[in-house]
């Protein structure tokens, strides 16, 4: 998958935007005379005079001239901006398209926020629309410093803000579906995921129906976490609002579109079509060095090497990509969230070994870590061990996508091996998820032989039609192995990991140095080799010291 920074249809060109290409670029439609009566304004130091026309054309200002307007902002005196937080907060904004000096516009953010408290301390009149522009600054202001819980204080208040502004006011402010969306963005990156999704709903109420809107991540975001969720038909009802005409092509491809671009490409994946997931990656356009939702970007390219057959690709694609973000890519958090796509990428590559270390050592939330221990063992083909992993996860707040993949873990386990009620219960249970959810990829998880045999159990208890037309394939690596060792030849090259000695094995083993030879012997030509190292490496390599079920 193409994704060079030299890219200019992929990313930005030293961080600075794209020229103009479409005449829907809202760039081209922008309110020129607001913009001069604004630095008229601060030129004469009329503050009052340019609050208000931020205040109702906010959005125009800030994506006019960009230096242009930091450089009008800076000209003002501090105590005229402690007098007029909304000049201050936006001088934050400002700051904050420039990654040198973001940890400064987050100090004019915190002021104003302060300035806006002091207000309401106060008891002096702080125009509402400035104070809901100042919370909404102030929480994404700690998302994108990479602390969004600290931003759930100032975005439950600036949601209360704006819902609490009158009609008439309402109406008066420029973008206020964006608005709108910046708080529920915060929202969801501290994991307030509920609360995001109503603020998203909130922000897509206030999106005219009938003219160019600035509300469009609200629909976006919708999509691409009801997709990650598995929840498909939610996600597809999101897609269409998305597609209709009256939202643009910039808008569906830039930083706001970003999660519309992501749910398209992951309903794509599950029904097994990569091509249409690469052509919905490829129209992303944002430098994938600063764009905030690079994590949810680089989960959905390795999905999509995976169910393509190149989870080595795929792997390299992730960890590449946490390169290009620095510091920023080695953080726990960002180590957490890609550890379950590393972990099923290493699966699939052959090396369960490294997948279940990744699930270990990463910080990986509890349900997750279990699920993907689950699904190696039962690669390992240890369906007992693998549902003693099952049992672990706590089930009561799964969403949908890990509640299809514990269904189907746990059918593929049970049709190994059992043959009372339970597993015809598991067959309907996980039929029924994945009838209602929409989602395939939760069957194509599992290993080679498991997939075949779930898939024939689903077909025999009457959901035929799920995968019916879908070119359903293993995604993972047969693992399984000819080569079988006898314990006592298991017992003796297990004792030869820690020593080279054949008398010491036999000490340990309490058996005859004669008898230890014979079964080294025995194991050399089982294995087709004739060293120590070797054996040792293919019998790790081929799982074959497993420890029995």
């Amino acid at each position: 998958m193409p994704n060079s920074l030299d890219d200019p249809a992929r990313s930005f060109d030293g961080g600075a935007d794209p020229e103009p290409t479409s005449p829907d670029d809202v760039r081209l439609h922008i309110d020129e005379e607001a913009v001069e009566r604004f630095g008229h304004a601060i030129a004469a130091g009329e503050y009052a005079a340019a609050s208000e026309i931020l205040r109702d054309r906010w959005f125009d200002l800030l994506i006019s001239r960009r230096q242009d307007f930091t450089a009008q902002l800076e000209a003002v005196p501090m105590a005229s901006l402690r007098e007029y937080p909304l000049l201050m907060m936006m001088l934050g904004v400002s700051y904050n398209f420039i990654p040198q000096r973001q940890l400064k516009g987050l100090r004019y953010f915190a002021q104003a926020a302060l300035a806006a408290r002091r207000a309401d301390t106060a008891k002096r009149t702080l125009d509402p629309v400035d104070r809901a522009l100042i919370l909404t600054s102030e929480c994404a202001a700690y998302r994108m410093i990479g602390q969004p819980t600290l931003g759930v204080k100032p975005a439950q208040e600036a949601v209360r803000a704006l819902d609490a502004l009158p009609n008439d006011r309402r109406n008066a402010v420029q973008g206020l579906s964006r608005i709108y969306s910046h708080v529920g963005i915060t929202q969801y990156y501290a994991g307030r995921v509920d609360d995001a999704l109503t603020t998203f709903e909130k922000g897509l109420a206030e999106s005219p129906t009938d003219r160019y809107s600035l509300g469009f991540a609200n629909i976006a975001m919708a999509a691409g976490i009801h997709a990650f969720r598995g929840d498909l038909p939610e996600a597809a009802a999101y897609i269409e609002l998305a597609r209709e005409g009256r939202w643009t092509e910039m808008q569906r491809s830039w930083y706001a579109g970003t999660f519309y671009r992501l749910a398209e490409a992951v309903v794509s994946l599950e029904s097994f079509d990569t091509q249409t997931a690469r052509r919905h990656l490829d129209a992303m356009v944002h430098d994938r060095r600063t764009i905030e939702h690079w994590l949810a970007i680089a989960e959905v390219e390795g999905l999509t090497e995976l169910v393509d057959g190149r989870p080595s690709a795929g792997l390299a694609g992730v960890d590449a990509f946490s390169v290009l973000r620095g510091a920023e890519g080695r953080k726990p958090y960002a180590l957490s969230r890609l550890a379950p796509i590393r972990a099923l990428l290493y699966l699939a590559s052959g090396d369960p070994h490294a997948g279940a270390g990744m699930l270990r050592h990463s910080g990986v939330p509890t349900a997750e870590r279990h699920l993907g221990q689950a699904r190696i063992e039962l690669v390992l083909g240890r369906h007992g061990v693998a549902l003693q992993q099952l049992h672990r996860v706590p089930r009561v707040h799964l969403n949908s996508r890990l509640a299809a993949e514990y269904a189907a873990l746990e059918t593929a386990a049970l049709l190994r091996f059992s043959s009372g009620p339970r597993r015809g219960l598991a067959v309907a249970h996980l039929g029924e998820l994945l009838w209602r959810t929409g989602q395939r990829l939760a069957v194509a998880l599992l290993p080679p032989e498991d997939v075949e045999r779930v898939s024939s159990a689903l077909t025999d208890s009457g959901y035929a039609d799920l995968l019916r037309g879908l070119p359903l394939r293993p995604l993972l690596t047969d693992l399984s192995s000819p080569t079988r060792l006898s314990d006592r030849e298991v017992a003796v090259l297990r004792a030869y990991l820690d020593t080279e000695s054949v008398p010491e094995v036999a000490r340990e083993l309490v058996v005859s140095v004669n008898t230890v030879k014979s079964q080294l012997r025995s194991i050399y030509r089982k294995l087709g080799v004739s060293t120590r190292d070797e054996a040792i490496a293919i019998a790790l390599e081929r799982n074959l010291l497993l420890p029995p079920e």
